[in-house]
C-alpha cells in the first residue's frame, strides 16, 4: 500500500510534508496518526461527542484543504435537522449531519469521505471531489472508504448476540440492502444473525 499517494488526497500538501510516513509500517498505526492529528474524525454512531464536533471538524479540514472557512454557520445543521426531523431518535443525528455537510462542501469543491471499518463507528475524512472518487476505488481490506449516501434511508440494523453479548451493526455508513444481510453472522462467536434466506435468527433491532 503507497500511503503517501493515498493521503496526498486527504491531506493538504504541508500536513502531508509533515508526516513522517515511512516509519509507519501497519495501516492501524497510521490510521490512528491521521486521527491524533485530527486529520481524520471518529464518531459514535449514537451521536456527537460535543456541540460542534462535526462542523469544528468540517471548518478545520476546509481551512486545511482550501485555506478559507465553512461558509455556514456552527449552529445551521441543528437547526435544520430540527425543522426536518420531526420525531428524532437516537442514531438519527449523524447521517443527516453527514449529509448536510458533504451538501455544503460540494459546493466548495470537497466530499465527506467514510471508512469503513465494520463496527459502529463512523471514521470520517475530508477529499477534494475528484480524490474522493479515487479513494472509493483503492484496492485494500483496510482502506474501504465509501461516499455518504443515506438516500434510501434504510434502517441501521443492531444485532445483540445472544450467545457472546457482541454487538453489531449493519448498514452503519452506507444503506445495506436487506437481501445482503443474508449469512451474516457474530463476528466473535459465529452465532447466525440471518440464515441464507435472509430470516431473522435472532432479535434485531431497527433504527430508521
Amino acid at each position: 500500500m503507497n500511503y503517501k499517494v493515498m493521503l496526498a488526497k486527504v491531506l493538504s500538501e504541508k500536513e502531508l510534508a509533515d508526516m513522517d510516513i515511512k516509519k509507519i509500517k501497519e495501516d492501524d498505526a497510521l490510521l490512528e496518526k491521521l486521527i491524533r492529528k485530527e486529520y481524520a474524525l471518529v464518531v459514535d454512531w449514537s451521536g456527537e461527542e460535543g456541540n460542534n464536533y462535526l462542523f469544528n471538524f468540517f471548518n478545520q479540514r476546509t481551512v486545511s484543504l482550501l485555506g478559507r472557512q465553512l461558509d455556514i454557520s456552527s449552529n445551521e445543521v441543528y437547526q435544520q435537522f430540527d425543522k426536518d426531523i420531526d420525531t428524532p431518535k437516537r442514531g438519527d443525528f449523524v447521517p443527516f449531519a453527514l449529509e448536510y455537510f458533504d451538501k455544503h462542501l460540494k459546493s466548495n469543491g470537497l466530499r465527506v469521505v467514510l471508512l469503513d471499518m465494520g463496527n459502529d463507528t463512523y471514521y470520517i475524512f475530508v477529499a477534494p471531489k475528484t480524490d474522493a472518487d479515487r479513494l472509493t476505488k483503492i484496492k485494500s481490506t483496510f482502506w474501504k472508504f465509501k461516499l455518504v449516501s443515506f438516500q434510501n434511508k434504510t434502517p441501521l440494523y443492531v444485532a445483540n448476540c445472544p450467545k457472546c453479548g457482541n454487538i453489531q451493526f449493519f448498514g452503519l455508513d452506507t444503506d445495506i440492502d436487506e437481501k445482503n444481510l443474508a449469512g451474516k453472522s457474530c463476528s466473535d462467536c459465529g452465532t447466525l444473525f440471518w440464515d441464507d434466506n435472509g430470516n431473522e435468527m435472532v432479535e434485531i433491532e431497527k433504527y430508521y
